[in-house]
């Protein structure tokens, strides 16, 4: 062939590679299956082997990727080399993840069992694995599911793109074909040296599915590469230089050699020295505990002969004791995560009409929602619709998210024998985020008219990082990870302490809650991909938390309606971009809440601006998880001064008042 062949062919070829990629998300019939291009016409049949999965937005935890993907953690662990204990995995951390490959058909494939999360579609499982599988061919291996608004655990059928070595490759001892998911930059080379394989060794590998394709090129996302290996890859921080089975010098590796044993020799050494210096002063310890051991049941004998009720004060204060220890810290936070017995309460129809007196209006708080006072304890009880009620997952609130710091609890529930049921929430005294930001209902319920309050900075950075947190449990901790997909000022509540909460945790939503201007705002929450696809993942609470935090920084609200005829609505998210994209100081300082003045750090307000820009990413594995968000968050409020107590500012130096209970 002609040099004008050769280049007309690679042209052509890429065309067609980009045009795959472009489709493979696709769930249309005409897009291609997951494992098209990867032809079994030969021996073996079925292989162990690997696919390669970054850890995204939608896979943060080995528990989580276990949980989803019905494959054994202890397994992912020795596969990756690290304990099965491993809870929180970096962001783009590459993981290998053991599957076995086989013979379907035509085509190679292996097929792993995925929990399914309740809304989430086809086309966000097959956004989430990044080309391993697509649209299409989960809904060929479920074709009696509906590809959108998945219920909740049902157990989805996903084929995973796989192949096997062939005879001749097994002849060049490859043992592994590993299927590698393509991300932005990735070129056939830097794959080649990361690796430590040649590129023609990937061009062959490949040839059948993707053609002639050039080792300087970048490669299309959300297609799939096979990468021919001799031995199972290591992913290390320095990952490119511990794998395959690069050719060493033999009198360099001996030297090496030598020099490994002489440190061996002396560590072992010094260890068994140290080891048994810690065993003489074991046993010396052990001693004197017997003494003591024998001496102590004698004295509290004659302690209690001289009081009797010291034995039954002392259980008791141990119990105490044993609640406040049964705690974990969770980057500074503390989360009580011993198992609790007591479930979701369910309430009479009189008690709740005996909490909040009938009903009686002075206990409006805001919309269906009346504050209540029942057994000395202050509750919100909420109307809503008995179809409501019979949607919530009480199951959610009966391990240690019940008593989470940072989300409102669901105290109990109420039905009756007409249309109306009752939920009876944990009480937040000083109303909403929106309340404040905005204005609301509730702040004109419960605080005096005359004075103008507002949050100042410090509240706003820990309210931030209070959101963060609850956002980082139930991405990150929660087995399995749990999608708010309602997260906005409005469902961010603030107790007497000003420390922030997320309601309606678990809730659907439902239309009583909206007033007219609500579902407006509600679209300045709402990320690209749910707008686009119906895609839900926990990258659409971060886009959302993104929002709240503009909000926090500018007053302003989420969305705003086109000033004239023909106009577009102005997103919050996008005037962000404009402002930041400027580099203007002063356009940054004019745009932040003039109620601040000038009583905070201009350069912590930028910091938190490009956090809230990161955050409203469209692409969602761009943006930052829920834990990398309070890393950030807690740095800048461990820099906050110091002695100083977070109280609002209000004008005439009049404080908030709440309404007595």
């Amino acid at each position: 062939m002609t040099r004008q062949h050769l280049g007309a062919l690679f042209f052509f070829t890429w065309g067609m590679v980009s045009a795959l990629a472009q489709n493979l998300l696709t769930c249309d019939s005409n897009s291609p299956s997951a494992a098209s291009g990867y032809f079994c016409n030969g021996f073996p049949k079925k292989c162990d082997t690997f696919v390669i999965l970054r850890t995204n937005p939608y896979y943060w935890s080995l528990s989580n990727l276990s949980s989803y993907l019905g494959i054994n953690r202890v397994f992912l662990a020795q596969a990756n080399g690290f304990s099965a204990d491993t809870q929180f995995l970096p962001q783009n951390r590459p993981l290998l993840i053991p599957v076995q490959c086989q013979c379907n058909g035509d085509n190679f494939q292996a097929v792993v069992t995925k929990t399914a999360v309740e809304g989430e579609s086809f086309y966000g499982i097959a956004e989430s694995l990044e080309g391993l599988t697509t649209c299409k061919s989960i809904r060929e291996e479920n074709p009696s599911v509906s590809p959108w608004n998945l219920k909740g655990k049902i157990q989805i059928l996903v084929p995973l793109r796989c192949a096997c070595p062939n005879l001749s490759e097994l002849d060049w001892k490859i043992k592994f074909l590993i299927s590698y998911p393509v991300s932005g930059g990735d070129t056939i080379s830097n794959l080649a040296l990361k690796f430590n394989i040649t590129p023609d060794s990937i061009i062959s590998a490949n040839s059948e599915s993707l053609g002639s394709l050039k080792p300087q090129r970048p490669l299309p996302v959300s297609t799939t590469l096979l990468i021919p290996l001799k031995e199972k890859p290591v992913f290390g921080s320095d990952w490119g230089s511990h794998t395959g089975t690069p050719v060493t010098n033999p009198r360099k590796k001996r030297s090496r050699m030598r020099k490994k044993i002489g440190i061996y020799v002396a560590v072992s050494v010094v260890v068994f020295g140290i080891g048994m210096a810690i065993a003489a002063v074991f046993a010396v310890v052990q001693v004197k505990k017997r003494k003591q051991n024998k001496e102590i049941p004698r004295k509290m004998a004659d302690l209690e002969l001289q009081n009797p009720s010291l034995s039954v004060q002392t259980t008791s204060q141990k119990k105490v004791s044993f609640d406040q220890v049964s705690q974990s810290s969770l980057d500074g936070q503390i989360i009580d995560i011993k198992p609790r017995r007591t479930s979701v309460k369910r309430y009479t129809i009189e008690e709740l009409r005996k909490a909040t007196q009938d009903f009686n209006p002075s206990y409006h708080i805001d919309k269906s929602v009346f504050h209540g006072r029942l057994s000395g304890e202050n509750l919100a009880v909420k109307l809503v619709k008995a179809e409501t009620l019979s949607k919530i997952e009480l199951g959610l609130f009966h391990d240690a998210i019940h008593h989470h710091p940072n989300i409102i609890r669901l105290m109990g529930t109420c039905s009756t024998d007409g249309p109306d049921s009752y939920l009876v929430f944990e009480y937040a005294k000083n109303g909403s985020l929106k309340d404040w930001l905005h204005g609301g209902l509730a702040m004109k319920s419960q605080f005096i008219a005359s004075c103008y309050c507002f949050l100042n900075w410090k509240q706003r950075l820990r309210i931030c990082l209070d959101v963060a947190t609850a956002l980082q449990y139930m991405h990150q901790i929660m087995i399995p990870s749990h999608v708010h997909k309602n997260i906005k000022s409005k469902n961010i509540f603030l107790d007497e302490d000003f420390n922030a909460k997320v309601g309606n945790f678990g809730i659907p939503t439902s239309s009583e809650d909206e007033n007219e201007e609500q579902p407006f705002w509600n679209k300045g929450y709402l990320a690209p991909e749910f707008l686009q696809q119906g895609s839900i993942s926990p990258g659409v609470d971060i886009f959302a938390y993104g929002v709240v935090l503009l909000e926090v920084l500018s007053g302003e609200k989420p969305i705003t309606r086109g000033a004239g005829e023909g106009e577009e609505d102005v997103r919050l998210s996008e005037k962000i971009e404009s402002i930041l994209r400027t580099e203007n100081a002063k356009e940054l300082r004019g745009w932040l809440d003039t109620s601040l003045g000038e009583n905070y750090s201009f350069d912590e307000a930028v910091t938190l601006a490009n956090l809230a820009r990161a955050c409203v990413e469209s692409d969602p594995c761009s943006r930052p998880s829920a834990g990398e968000i309070v890393e950030k968050l807690s740095k800048l409020v461990e820099a906050l001064p110091e002695g100083e107590e977070f109280s609002s500012f209000c004008e005439s130096s009049c404080k908030p008042l709440v309404k007595a209970a």
